[in-house]
């Protein structure tokens, strides 16, 4: 009834100005007009704010956590997904944790196996990304793949889906090894550059900053995979591409609150405040968005000058797609810049975590150095995809990393109609906060340990007595870790990003010895879309003779 009351007083003021209009002065009928919006207003107010949530909400009865400002709190924890990891382990639910924030809007929180399959799989397409979140995302990433919903994320998906098919991704480690080579020289060069004090340079002992190159390499892998160009950033420490990246999602907490405001006020609105990054997310999405349409532009008059093969344009993801034809010039930019962004993060976010926890585990280390240089003689050597994904102390290694260091640790989707999650009714505009930084390391899933880094979780023994890799972890089921979610929705590329770590872990570890250049170094998870550690990753790195 109180939804309906603005209406209904609208009716009767309007109805009384017509009968009584002889007898009301002008000045009266506005003070009676203001008093009744006044009215109407508290009345909205408390049934928002007391009787909708109090006593109407569905919800209500679930678990709920104390206090209005949590979903405050998971955009600038530190790492993002602690205090949800928190509330799993302290709150006894049945696989939904409820919240609400200052306006009484609720929030759920998925913790169990059936509520995230309900979620992710079973009624996928009845949740999207809010739409202020997409509008701004839409900004870095275009109206590509990941932000596409309902019936053009169907379209978008069967359309990409043979461009990632295993072969094909299989068929690009000749590509990944190639670059992690050219890597391997380049972070040489600057160890000489920068040899640590007390050392010779020609001893090849200096120290670098990780997460730069981790970033570097990835995109010079991801742009020959997805659109034919190489960047060169390895060999190109002035590379504008790379920069682009750098000064957009570089970890800040400035750049948190700016994500915060642009997450909660229309596009329209967030975009006129005067503040400095608007002008650089402008500045460099604009010229990220013009390489990506020179792109397009170039391929499509190589397509109409040539006489190019299938095979010839299937060479790269957006010759697959044009051959397709199911996308305009403008939704294949779109889609570049969905795979030039979030194509080269994912992967250079997880190699700086992996090399930090090499640092941490010298140990472990050395028992990776050791199996990777008796699978693969040396550096320069070709490699197949089996002689990678055979290894199960890299690919345990590798699934750690990803499972403890999710390059998104949270995400946020909104119901668009009335549906079901794990039994439980949730109403239209129910918002749910989806965080693999706590699933991948709740104890419901991963027991006691799920905090540590144990890449021993990821190996079997086959019925010779061989170490051979698993893909679960011991989790008994495959909604443990969701760093790539699941269903229709999960990462496209997620086969491409294993594929590239796998590449680069081996190179840099078959290498190099890994330590921290300041072994008391506190390092801190942030990041304004991805988690990155705030202090930059400064590492002392050794070259070990014989590979």
């Amino acid at each position: 009834m109180a939804v309906g009351l603005p209406v209904l007083l609208a009716i009767s003021l309007v109805e009384a100005y017509f009968l009584q209009r002889t007898v009301f002065a002008e000045e009266a009928f506005r003070t009676v007009i203001l008093g009744a919006l006044g009215v109407n207003f508290v009345l909205k107010g408390i049934y928002s704010a007391i009787v909708w949530p109090l006593f109407m909400n569905p919800l209500r009865h679930l678990p709920t956590i104390p206090g209005y400002m949590n979903h405050a709190k998971i955009i600038f924890d530190s790492p993002r997904g602690r205090s949800p990891l928190h509330w799993m382990k302290t709150i006894p639910n049945d696989g939904l944790i409820h919240m609400r924030d200052m306006i009484s809007q609720s929030y759920l929180i998925p913790t169990n196996h059936q509520a995230l399959l309900d979620i992710m799989s079973t009624n996928t397409y009845d949740f999207e990304k809010p739409w202020h979140a997409r509008n701004f995302l839409a900004r870095i990433l275009g109206f590509g793949l990941i932000l596409s919903e309902g019936p053009a994320h169907k379209k978008q998906r069967k359309a990409l889906t043979p461009a990632f098919n295993i072969k094909n991704i299989r068929a690009m480690y000749s590509l990944m090894w190639d670059k992690t080579n050219q890597l391997l020289v380049e972070m040489e060069k600057e160890l000489k550059l920068n040899p640590m004090e007390g050392t010779n340079p020609d001893e090849g002992v200096g120290k670098l900053e990780m997460g730069v190159w981790g970033s570097r390499l990835t995109l010079d892998i991801i742009g020959p995979a997805a659109m034919g160009r190489d960047f060169r950033s390895l060999q190109n420490l002035d590379n504008r591409v790379a920069e682009s990246f750098l000064n957009i999602l570089e970890p800040t907490t400035e750049k948190m609150a700016f994500l915060a405001m642009n997450f909660t006020l229309p596009q329209w609105i967030a975009q006129r405040v005067p503040w400095r990054l608007n002008q650089v997310v402008a500045n460099e999405t604009g010229f990220l968005r013009d390489l990506c349409t020179d792109i397009v532009v170039e391929k499509r008059k190589f397509l109409a000058d040539s006489k190019a093969s299938a095979q010839d344009l299937e060479a790269d993801i957006l010759g697959t797609m044009m051959l397709g034809g199911d996308f305009s010039d403008t939704e294949l930019v779109d889609q570049m810049l969905t795979f030039l962004a979030a194509g080269h993060e994912t992967t250079a976010s997880a190699l700086t975590w992996a090399c930090y926890l090499m640092t941490l585990h010298p140990e472990c280390q050395e028992r990776l150095r050791a199996e990777i240089r008796a699978k693969i003689p040396t550096a320069e050597t070709q490699i197949t995809y089996s002689d990678l994904e055979s290894l199960p102390l890299l690919n345990g290694v590798c699934h750690e990393v990803l499972r403890l260091y999710p390059t998104v640790p949270a995400t946020i989707r909104e119901s668009v109609r009335d549906t079901t999650v794990a039994g439980k009714h949730v109403p239209k505009g129910t918002r749910l906060i989806l965080c693999p930084y706590a699933i991948n390391r709740c104890p419901l899933f991963w027991g006691d340990n799920g905090e540590e880094f144990l890449p021993e979780r990821w190996i079997d023994t086959d019925k010779n007595g061989n170490l051979v890799p698993n893909k679960n972890g011991g989790a008994s089921t495959n909604f443990a870790e969701i760093t790539f979610l699941h269903g229709q929705r999960s990462c496209i590329g997620k086969d491409f990003a294993r594929a590239e770590l796998r590449c680069a872990v081996a190179g840099v570890v078959g290498r190099f010895a890994l330590e921290m250049q300041d072994p008391k170094q506190e390092i801190h998870i942030a990041g304004a879309v991805t988690t990155k550690p705030v202090e930059g990753m400064r590492l002392r790195m050794r070259r070990v003779e014989g590979w």
